[in-house]
């Protein structure tokens, strides 16, 4: 790791000509691909990204408009954010593949898995890691709705007068110093926040479409399924933490081949402090 990035930095072309940084490291045949949660870079798995690449090769990307990767200006709505994860893929010739993905990465690398399924292309494993799960209660309702819409037209308000920052420093203060000045710049510019938010707005339709499809996007049939939950809460956070932890464990249940983990440490920020349960999960599919 230098200047606080994990690996190597590797540039990957779309199909519409957008660049998006990759972060690669590590050797093999075996390929691991880490998905960032909302608002994220690839950065913020960089504690997991460091333990796996003793062992495998590793893949963490900035989504558009987030760090060094082009902002898109095409919807970005979750098939939209599958499509820059398949290309990702395809970039780095693999003979097993893991797929994990934090918060709502998680629904991302689920997309992407059962589109392999339908093309009759293998995953080794698929890990969600905190994910946002349509049968979480506290997406519902039309409060919750009103949220989402605040945060997303606050963003970039923030950023311009430098509090966007300060909040990824607070929610990513487990990590080494170099990397979180790094993850903190990739995150909290005015071009990542209009990223976050155009992701933001989409959020809440994409739960809502995986819920009306769940045959296609909660079993993935003949692929394994582990989903670790941040089970640590305070009293302010207690009953939506219970809420999403119990739509987790619903979502390992519906699995064909399921299992879920508890991060013991970690409340959402289960790559941060909790990396090691994190990895051993990922290491234990291929």
């Amino acid at each position: 790791m230098t200047s606080g990035l994990p690996g190597q930095e590797v540039i990957v072309s779309t199909t519409d000509g957008r660049r998006l940084r990759a972060l690669v490291d590590g050797t093999g045949d075996d390929l691991v691909i880490l998905e960032a949660g909302l608002g994220g870079s690839g950065l913020t798995w960089g504690l997991v990204h460091g333990i796996l690449a003793r062992t495998h090769r590793v893949v963490a990307y900035d989504r558009a408009g987030l760090g060094s990767s082009d902002p898109d200006p095409a919807p970005r709505d979750l098939d939209r954010l599958a499509d820059d994860l398949e290309t990702v893929i395809a970039a780095f010739p693999h003979r097993r593949l893991v797929l994990a993905g934090h918060s709502w990465g998680g629904p991302v690398v689920r997309v992407v898995a059962a589109r392999r399924i339908a093309r009759g292309d293998a995953t080794a494993g698929v890990v969600l890691v905190d994910p946002s799960d349509e049968r979480a209660r506290s997406y519902a309702g039309p409060l919750v709705r009103a949220g989402f819409a605040a945060q997303a037209s606050l963003l970039v308000p923030l950023a311009r007068i430098g509090l966007l920052a300060p909040l990824h420093r607070i929610a990513l203060a487990g990590l080494p110093a170099p990397l979180l000045a790094a993850a903190v710049a990739a995150a909290g510019s005015v071009t990542a926040a209009r990223a976050t938010a155009a992701e933001q707005r989409r959020l809440l339709p994409g739960l809502a479409a995986l819920a009306a499809r769940p045959g296609t996007t909660s079993t993935l049939p003949g692929v394994p399924v582990r989903v670790i939950s941040g089970t640590a809460s305070g009293v302010l956070t207690r009953r939506q933490r219970a809420d999403l932890v119990g739509a987790h464990r619903a979502s390992a249940s519906a699995a064909d081949d399921g299992a879920w983990i508890p991060a013991p440490r970690s409340e959402h920020m289960v790559p941060v402090t909790d990396p090691d349960v994190v990895a051993q999960a990922i290491a234990a599919l291929l």
